[in-house]
Parts: C-alpha cells; sequence; structure tokens
C-alpha cells in the first residue's frame, strides 16, 4: 500500500493562499472603511466653519447697522426728528433683527457725546460677571459735536468637541461688538435730545 503524504497539505495551503491574495486584493468594503475614519473629521470641521461664518456675518451685520444709524445722527436727521432713545433702539434692532434679538438682555446699545476725541469711552461695557454693565445713555449731541454710537451683543455658542467652543465670556457666549466714532456735521437741528 501506498501512502500519499504531502498532497492534502499542500493543496489546503494552495487554497488558502488563493484566498488571501483575492482578499488582498478586494477593496470592496474600503470606502466605507475610509469614510468611518474620516467621517467625524469632517462634520467636525464642517461645523466649526458653519460656526465660525455665522458669528462673522452676525458681527457684519452688526457693523453696518451701526453705521448706517450712525450716519442718521452725524447729519442731524435723528435731532431733527427728536427721536427718543426707544425710536433710536428701533432703527439699529430693525436692521440686525435677522441674526440678533434686541429684546434681550444680551443686546447693548449706547450713544454719548463729547467734547473732544480723548475723553470717548470705546472699552467693552462688560462686568466680571460678564453682564453689562448699564443700559446706555443716549445723547445725539448737536452739530460738531463728537458722538460714539456703541452696540454689543452676547452671541449664544455652541460647545463643538470636548468642550471646544468660540466664547470668549465665561457665561459660554460671544460678545460681538461694533462702535463709529465721528463729528456731527453743521446741521441746523430745530430739536435735540
Amino acid at each position: 500500500m501506498k501512502r500519499i503524504t504531502g498532497s492534502l497539505p499542500r493543496t489546503a495551503i494552495a487554497v488558502a493562499r488563493r484566498r488571501y491574495r483575492r482578499w488582498r486584493r478586494n477593496e470592496g468594503g474600503s470606502a466605507a472603511i475610509e469614510f468611518a475614519i474620516i467621517a467625524p473629521v469632517f462634520f467636525f470641521l464642517m461645523f466649526v466653519i458653519a460656526e465660525t461664518a455665522l458669528v462673522f456675518i452676525a458681527e457684519q451685520v452688526l457693523d453696518n447697522a451701526v453705521f448706517e444709524t450712525a450716519r442718521l445722527i452725524r447729519t442731524g436727521q435723528v435731532q431733527e426728528a427728536a427721536m427718543t432713545k426707544e425710536d433710536f433702539e428701533d432703527e439699529v434692532c430693525g436692521r440686525v433683527s435677522v441674526f440678533i434679538n434686541c429684546t434681550g438682555t444680551d443686546f447693548y446699545l449706547d450713544v454719548k457725546s463729547y467734547s473732544t476725541f480723548g475723553e470717548m469711552e470705546v472699552g467693552n461695557p462688560v462686568d466680571a460677571n460678564d453682564d453689562f454693565t448699564d443700559e446706555g445713555t443716549f445723547a445725539f449731541g448737536e452739530a460738531n459735536d463728537i458722538v460714539v454710537v456703541r452696540a454689543y451683543y452676547q452671541w449664544p455658542t455652541n460647545t463643538i468637541f470636548g468642550g471646544l467652543s468660540l466664547k470668549n465670556l465665561s457665561n459660554g457666549k460671544r460678545l460681538i461688538g461694533s462702535f463709529s466714532a465721528f463729528r456731527n456735521e453743521p446741521f441746523t437741528a430745530s430739536a435735540s435730545n
């Protein structure tokens, strides 16, 4: 009786080698695995970009609103119309209402007039508890007065990943703001505030 030795194991090894080569060349699930690895980073970056873009756009809208309403003061239109604090706030809020809610405590607006540029206050009106220091004054000034219009908003932020956020205040919000300093034109006002 002749014994067959080694033929069965060689066949099993050959089959295993062929399967291994086929498995190595098969890239059918690689896209799903690559997506699973890359997707969290991709979505994290997309969220950060979207959050940053919203803050940037809100700052630009606030900047534009302050510039446009400050022009009303500079040219004497506010003084001529004898606008009140509420009227002026409505002017500003009407221009920022898409992004900023003016009715809450997160919005700050003030208008102050000065005799020299050196007297101007342009610092952030936030105290140690991240509350606004006061409601703001509204002195629109006379012809040739120096006026500063300041508007600030505490933008709510989201925690992105492990505490990462765009906040710059301890209450979890981001302070965005705009101000405009100018000298009123030499208008003649029939009524002033």
